[in-house]
């Protein structure tokens, strides 16, 4: 078996693989690009498709469609973001950034990555709001969440997302940050000196949900309560969104030495992919998804063999 042997000095420099460069660089790059481009485009079509799954075929109650939408068009925008930073592992050329010099397009990218890619953790907060309640006032759940306060909470959750683009984009219109390529990690980005905001709206919104899931789960532990279908649901978005999350969280917040490959696979590639999961855990997990497929599944071969039935008897007709 051969072994691909990349030079990390080569990776790191200016190389592009579209207009040429060295092979086993542009390999290594093709392939770790295209397998980030694929699963972010795999997720979002799958979150897509929860969307319009939530809206059109199979509803839940009004607050928990919310709730699950609100992660999902998330997970849309995280994937989007996520598409452009696999193309650009590929070439600057892609993203805006001919020869690593940034454009118009490089800039809005830089300024787009550095606010959505916060938004998986905060849109995280007002399901994980949703369940606590539910468990730790069971009788006055209904009561206090409304589709009015559903509404209002998950607004409130994302005004962070708006203030820290309006931050952003202030501060690039004043001169305060500069707009680079960095070749490093082969994506455009700002370069700012105190990068405080955007570890407080990843940090804070990842420690909240990881507290109130973890002294919701003590309760029902304690108390042996019921783990209810929706619960379920919630609990597989919350912990996948958390396990995919965490490394990027603590590599950010201690500023973690890590190489380029575990960088790579470990964060980046990792974060990305919750994308994936986070609709597969909804369709897997809840029953009428489950029947929807089956019915699909059966009326397509029921399609086929009365098909294949009117086929043969053509043909008999016809001899």
């Amino acid at each position: 078996m051969m072994k691909l042997e990349v030079n990390m000095a080569y990776v790191i420099s200016n190389h592009s693989c579209v207009s040429g460069g060295d092979n086993q660089v542009c390999l290594f790059r093709i392939v770790n690009g295209s397998t980030l481009t694929i699963i972010c485009i795999l997720g979002l079509l799958l979150s897509s498709l929860e969307i319009y799954f939530l809206r059109c075929k199979i509803r839940l109650s009004a607050c928990q469609n919310l709730f699950i939408t609100n992660v999902a068009v998330s997970d849309i925008l995280v994937s989007l973001v996520g598409i452009f930073r696999g193309l650009g592992i590929i070439s600057s050329d892609l993203i805006g950034a001919p020869d690593n010099q940034p454009n118009g397009f490089c800039i809005g990218y830089a300024i787009a990555l550095a606010t959505l890619t916060n938004s998986g953790t905060l849109a995280l907060l007002p399901l994980t709001i949703d369940r606590l309640l539910a468990v730790v006032f069971p009788l006055h759940h209904a009561s206090v969440i409304t589709t009015k306060s559903s509404m209002g909470i998950i607004t409130a959750c994302w005004m962070p997302l708006l203030a820290l683009f309006l931050y952003d984009t202030v501060e690039y219109a004043t001169g305060t940050v500069q707009v680079k390529f960095f070749e490093r990690y082969h994506r455009c980005g700002m370069a700012r000196t105190s990068p405080i905001p955007h570890l407080c709206a990843l940090f804070i919104p990842f420690l909240l949900v990881l507290l109130m899931y973890t002294v919701m789960l003590a309760i029902i532990i304690k108390s042996s309560r019921y783990f209810g279908r929706f619960l379920a649901i919630s609990s597989g978005i919350i912990v996948s969104s958390l396990i995919s999350y965490a490394p990027t969280v603590i590599g950010l917040a201690w500023n973690v030495p890590m190489s380029y490959e575990v960088s790579q696979i470990l964060t980046v590639t990792l974060f990305y992919i919750n994308g994936i999961i986070n609709p597969l855990v909804y369709f897997v997990a809840h029953p009428k998804t489950r029947a929807y497929a089956g019915r699909s599944t059966g009326a397509l071969r029921n399609n086929h063999s009365v098909n294949n039935s009117f086929n043969h008897e053509l043909e008999n007709t016809v001899r």
